[in-house]
């Protein structure tokens, strides 16, 4: 695994992995947390094991019944032989045969999941070279995408699970940035702004791509399209920009959907990080 993308829900997380997914070297699925949680039975995977048919079924029925893999979409058959073919001798080695399988053998990995803010110590553990992309978008628009979601028939599978309290979306996207920034400040890692990403897509683009030391490509720019854009159909209701061009003015939508009361009720909780990160 080469790098993660990290960000507070509803930040741009999506976008910025189906962006990366379009270049010609690069690979990021679609979200499936199979590489935390599977990592506390398979940890001490080795060669032997990926050459033990019986052992190597047992972990794909387990990884197979993970949550969100079935739209990976992949051939049971064609990735046990993959996996047999390339004969990982670690964890993070098997988990890789499964990600750059997906990938098509794609040069640089990358995975993004929101749930890894709850488990950075671990994901670090499981990738120790791994490096970390942050992701960060200003929390009252955030605030004001997980209300829509609040419009949305609840029982969607998959649907996210977040609060419409608005004291408890500050709460939540202040410690959520702190806690991420406090640890990839320790790690090999880049913050960028989802605001910048929308507002000036090449120049944050290539700054992303010297980062993973690769150059820039112009059809990351069309991520949206069927040929590079595979996130789930499923998900739509709630990521529909993502099939949609760019859209640069999807910035500060906060002055008009929330109240007075909500931004300052917002900006009390949240004063530091929205100050750290030059939001006004």
């Amino acid at each position: 695994m080469d790098f993660f993308i990290l960000g507070n829900p509803r930040s741009g997380t999506t976008l910025l992995r189906l962006m990366l997914n379009s270049h010609s070297l690069i690979g990021v699925p679609p979200e499936s947390g199979f590489l935390q949680w599977w990592h506390e039975k398979y940890r001490d995977w080795n060669i032997s094991d990926s050459e033990n048919i019986e052992k190597l079924d047992v972990f794909l029925d387990d990884v197979l019944s993970s949550k969100k893999i079935e739209y990976w979409e992949m051939d049971r058959q064609l990735l046990k032989e993959y996996i047999l073919k390339n004969a990982p001798g670690s964890y993070i080695e098997i988990i890789d045969c499964i990600y750059k399988f997906y990938c098509k053998n794609k040069l640089i990995i990358g995975d993004k999941n929101n749930y890894y803010i709850h488990h950075l110590d671990e994901i670090q553990k499981i990738a120790p070279r791994a490096k970390y992309i942050h992701i960060v978008r200003d929390g009252r628009d955030v605030a004001c995408s997980y209300m829509k979601i609040k419009e949305l028939d609840q029982s969607l599978k998959y649907i996210p699970n977040v609060s419409f309290e608005i004291s408890e979306i500050a709460k939540e996207w202040n410690e959520n940035l702190t806690k991420i920034e406090n640890f990839v400040m320790h790690n090999d890692s880049l913050t960028i702004r989802y605001e910048d990403l929308i507002s000036k897509p090449k120049m944050i683009l290539s700054k992303v791509c010297d980062f993973l030391e690769v150059n820039f490509e112009k059809k990351m720019l069309s991520y949206n399209q069927k040929a590079f854009n595979d996130e789930p159909v499923s998900n739509m209701k709630w990521k529909k920009k993502t099939f949609e061009n760019l859209d640069s003015t999807n910035k500060g939508k906060y002055l008009t959907i929330l109240s007075e009361n909500e931004i300052q009720t917002f900006n009390k909780i949240a004063i530091e990080n929205l100050k750290r990160f030059d939001y006004e």
